[in-house]
């Protein structure tokens, strides 16, 4: 298992939005999930379609610019994405224990 990216505790994100820290926010969570809420200024990316796009070699929509920081619910599913996109060049952050691990104010409920 590559591990060549940082993992971060959503304590740890929150400190990211709170100071604007410049980063492509990635919730792998499905779209139903995210439709109940999701962190402020994330965007939704299912894990099902971004693991489909990798395996099948179709070109991802991410920059290699700003940091990408993955979130999913529990964590597994953002360490895996990290993985394989860490190893294409991407500029990966993994966030430890996902939403469920949450207890900050950025939380959006639709």
């Amino acid at each position: 298992m590559n591990m060549n990216y940082p993992t971060i505790s959503m304590r740890e994100l929150e400190c990211w939005i709170c100071y604007g820290r410049p980063m492509e926010l990635i919730d792998l969570r499905n779209r139903r999930a995210f439709g109940y809420s999701h962190l402020m200024n994330a965007v939704n990316f299912p894990f099902e379609e971004l693991e489909a796009m990798i395996q099948e070699g179709i070109p991802l929509p991410f920059s290699k610019g700003l940091p990408l920081v993955f979130y999913c619910s529990r964590g597994g599913q953002s360490m895996l994405v990290c993985n394989h996109l860490s190893v294409r060049g991407y500029p990966v952050v993994n966030t430890a224990g996902g939403l469920a691990a949450y207890r900050g104010g950025y939380l959006v409920y639709c």
